[in-house]
């Protein structure tokens, strides 16, 4: 059936994109060795340190985001859908979308920046999604996420963001939530991840929650060196799942993933320094 020819296509494409990536990264090293990455990533990485494209607005092509055919296909390999309440629907508004939990790896993220206009007409164009530093060092995976209307997920750019009256839409989970993923299991990682809230209260933002059903069962993962690779995450900020797919792969399973908006809460406006637990 239809199911069936979009999850081979999503496998394909998925597949040959990840591959692509790799291959390209390390082409310049099986031409000219060492020298030869040097030669084409020093002045990569120098130029987009001066264009600070990920610590500003983003470079959002919401076109790509819709119809880019690994993108689109996974979309219907998930079956993702969305419900939002009329309320948000209809906003023309500012506010922060909290998701959780995050998954193994964000799939429906990525992929929902296509549903955007569709699911909030009004303010689509002015939603940037936060996304993990360490991403934007990673050539073409760096594209990829700025393409897809992501910007750095740290508390400077998104306060910057809100300044600029953008919606944010966050993962509060974060890098522990994706390492504690586990097929199966419900899971949020939520009481130490409060900065969204802090946020929202110190610029008076209505906060929308949003939890993704099918999430968390998109990819196997293992416990392998669970330890070490926590305390890299705790420490360096770099994640590595270890986690398998759709035929051993790193296409994601074919799980319906389904994401329920709830309704804007608006909290009072309260200043930097008087943030306190009481008041989260």
């Amino acid at each position: 059936g239809s199911s069936t020819f979009h999850s081979t296509v999503a496998f394909i494409l998925a597949n040959t994109l990840l591959v692509s990536i790799a291959t390209f990264i390390f082409l310049p090293y099986f031409f000219y060795g060492a020298r030869g990455m040097l030669y084409v990533w020093i002045p990569y990485f120098t130029f987009n340190k001066i264009m600070a494209l990920s610590s500003n607005d983003g470079w959002q092509v919401q076109n790509f985001a819709s119809h880019f055919p690994p993108l689109y296909y996974l979309r219907k390999h998930l079956g993702l859908s969305a419900e939002v309440p009329k309320k948000l629907r209809e906003a023309d508004g500012q506010f922060i979308l909290a998701m959780f939990p995050h998954g193994t790896g964000s799939d429906f993220r990525v992929l929902l920046q296509g549903m955007l206009p569709e699911l909030f007409p009004h303010f689509h164009d002015k939603i940037r999604s936060l996304a993990a530093s360490v991403l934007f060092l990673i050539p073409f995976i760096r594209e990829l996420t700025l393409l897809t209307g992501c910007i750095e997920a740290s508390r400077h750019v998104a306060e910057k963001a809100i300044k600029n009256g953008r919606t944010i839409l966050v993962l509060p989970g974060g890098e522990s939530e994706q390492l504690l993923t586990k097929r199966g299991v419900e899971k949020v990682y939520l009481l130490k991840r409060k900065g969204f809230v802090k946020l929202a209260l110190k610029h008076n933002v209505p906060l929308v929650p949003a939890y993704v059903f099918g999430s968390s069962d998109l990819y196997e993962t293992s416990t392998f060196l669970f330890d070490a690779r926590w305390k890299l995450m705790k420490t360096a900020g770099i994640c590595l799942p270890f986690c398998s797919g759709y035929l051993g792969s790193l296409c994601p399973f074919p799980v319906k993933n389904t994401i329920i908006f709830g309704e804007p809460i608006t909290l009072p406006k309260i200043n930097c320094g008087e943030v306190t637990e009481q008041a989260l």
